[in-house]
This record gives C-alpha cells, sequence and structure tokens, in this order.
C-alpha cells in the first residue's frame, strides 16, 4: 500500500528552510528537481531490481500490480548510512518513504528505508525517521575537535541542504532557456559529465581541504573534483585558461576565514536545473571556521551580468565527524 501526505505531517523537526526548497534551488544532483519536497509518499511492496552504482542508487518496487521506480542518493553517502549492497536483495519485502515525482510518474526520490524491522535514512541530510523511533544520535566529544588543526581536514555535511538566500532573479534570456530545459534528458550526469563551479560544490558529501603553502587543495567527494586555490596571485591572471572549476585565488580574512575568488569557469550551467550561465561569471567563497573548531560555515556568491539581475548566494556548513574519509565516486551510465 502507498500513501502521500503532507510533508509537514510526517517530517515533524526538519528544519524547513533546510529542505523546503524552490524550484529554482538546484541540488547537486541529476535527478532531485522532478521530485516534489514538500511533500513524502510512503510505499510497501517488493524489490524487483537493485542497481548500486553513482550517481544514485536505484530501485524498482513491486506494488500490487504497479512498478515503481525508485532513485536515492549515492552509494557513498547510503554507506555512511548503513545501508550497504548486501542490505536488500532481489525479493526482499521493504517499506520506504521518499519525494513523490512532480510529472505524476511513478517514481519516488528515496529518504528512508525499513528492511527487516530497521530503519535508514539514505541521505547525508538531517532527516527523520518515518516508520520507527528515533534514537539518540552518539555522543562526539567537543575536546576532540582540536580548533588548532584550523581548516585543514575532511569536513561532513552538517546535515542541512544548502540553501539560496533568495530567489534567483534572472535576465530573459536566461528565463527562456531555463524553460527549455528538460531534467529527465538534459541533466549532463546522466551521461556522467562531471559539473563546473559552483555546482561542484553544492552537494551534501564531504570535502577535504589540504594545505600545500602556496596552494590549497579542495577535494570533492562528489564527482572526485579536485580544487586548486592559488595563494600567491592577489588577482586572477589575465592569461588564466579557462577549466571545468575554474581559476581560484585565495586570502586570509582573519585566522579562522579563507576567501577564495573565482573565474574562467568553463560551464554553461550554473546549477542542474538548467540555468545557464557565461565564461563572465565569478565567484566569491567565504569558509569561516567556528570557534570551537566543529563547524565550518559556507557562502558563495556568483555575479553573471548575462544571466543573473542581481547575485545568486548560497549558503551551507559542513561539521567535523572523526574518521570521515572521501570516498571513490565512480559514476556508471545506465
Amino acid at each position: 500500500m502507498f500513501a502521500q501526505r503532507s510533508f509537514f505531517e510526517n517530517l515533524v523537526g526538519i528544519v524547513v528552510g533546510g529542505l523546503l526548497l524552490l524550484s529554482n534551488i538546484a541540488l547537486g544532483h541529476h535527478s532531485i528537481s522532478p521530485f516534489d519536497r514538500e511533500s513524502i509518499q510512503e510505499l510497501e511492496g517488493t524489490v524487483s531490481s537493485v542497481q548500486w552504482i553513482n550517481p544514485h542508487i536505484r530501485l524498482t518496487i513491486r506494488v500490487g500490480d504497479e512498478e515503481w521506480e525508485v532513485e536515492g542518493d549515492s552509494p557513498n553517502a547510503a554507506e555512511r548510512q548503513g545501508l550497504t549492497r548486501e542490505s536488500m536483495q532481489v525479493g526482499d519485502e521493504v517499506r520506504l518513504a521518499g519525494w513523490p515525482s512532480t510529472l505524476g510518474r511513478r517514481e519516488v526520490f528515496l529518504t528512508n528505508i525499513l528492511i527487516d524491522g530497521a530503519e535508514t535514512v539514505v541521505m547525508d541530510l538531517n532527516l527523520p525517521l518515518v516508520f520507527t523511533q528515533s534514537e539518540e544520535a552518539p555522543f562526539v566529544d567537543p575536546a576532540e575537535a582540536d580548533p588548532d588543526r584550523g581548516i585543514f581536514r575532511v569536513w561532513s555535511s552538517s546535515g542541512e541542504l544548502y540553501q539560496l538566500r533568495s530567489p534567483y532573479v534572472l535576465t530573459p534570456a536566461a528565463e527562456a532557456a531555463r524553460a527549455d530545459w528538460e531534467p529527465y534528458t538534459d541533466q549532463l550526469a546522466l551521461r556522467c559529465v562531471a559539473p563546473g563551479m559552483p555546482n561542484a560544490i553544492l552537494n551534501p558529501y564531504p570535502i577535504e581541504i589540504i594545505d600545500r603553502g602556496d596552494q590549497i587543495l579542495i577535494r570533492i567527494e562528489e564527482w572526485e573534483a579536485v580544487r586548486t586555490v592559488d595563494m600567491v596571485s592577489e588577482t586572477i591572471p589575465e592569461d588564466a585558461s579557462g577549466s571545468l572549476l575554474g581559476y581560484s585565488v585565495g586570502r586570509w580574512e582573519d585566522d579562522r576565514t579563507l576567501v577564495v575568488e573565482t573565474a574562467r569557469v568553463d560551464f554553461p550551467y550554473l546549477d542542474d536545473a538548467g540555468t545557464p550561465m557565461s565564461n563572465d561569471a565569478r565567484m566569491i567563497e567565504r569558509f569561516s571556521l567556528s570557534q570551537d573548531g566543529n563547524e565550518l560555515d559556507y557562502e558563495i556568491a556568483v555575479t553573471d551580468s548575462e544571466n543573473l539581475v542581481e547575485p545568486v548566494v548560497w549558503v551551507a556548513a559542513w561539521t567535523w565527524i572523526p574518521g570521515t574519509i572521501i570516498r571513490p565516486y565512480e559514476c556508471e551510465v545506465d
């Protein structure tokens, strides 16, 4: 059986700003945009197929006489929550909850799954359990944070989706281009094409920041992207060549805040919802370490006079969880 109910009735306690995203917020995944994040849908049935692949795991569930397509987060995200390839097999009886299709399809984007009485939130997000009672989160001693390490470590998603400060204000040409976007055919990730900045860093997966003296490296688990931040140049060199992640220069605003400016991004989209981006786009990022060393606040502002009437600003945060590592990310075309 399945039921669709109000998101607020089912997922009490979710921070509204983190999840009730407007349709113009891209989530860094190739197929979340066609799903309604303001609703939750429950399904109960038999697993008829499992694809444990990046960028998203996929299941089919037999519900009565109907076949439902279920898409989830990456295998890395699921495995961090304790769900592995061996956790479910064809023929298993499962209950699941997720975001329903906005296009009337028999599809959901998986958030929770119940197998043999054990429920798992299969995303790197702070979502509540739907079918069982929540257990108290494991205690992490704040003394382990070691703030003297600064920002140079592996950072995990804080459990909230990144969000816009305010909705996009697009030029007429950008509005028209975005309206022609078809998420089921135009998503580049369907062909395992990695995104450029800023979409490359706007995702709920771990990042690692590495000190190399004259350079800082930013490793991003999703798509195994590695950014290089030039800590010597004061401005972006005139002869800097374009690339997927652009050319970045950085400076320390104080001993806890890294400011990064990026330009020369050779990628046609601002997000994964079809918003166009020109080669003249510029980005300013701020990575700010909390006083206790446990959190890394993030802000990125993008300007692009060809497509944006005013800058677009996203905010996000990472948290330090001892033992987190950057996992391999191998995309597979369906």
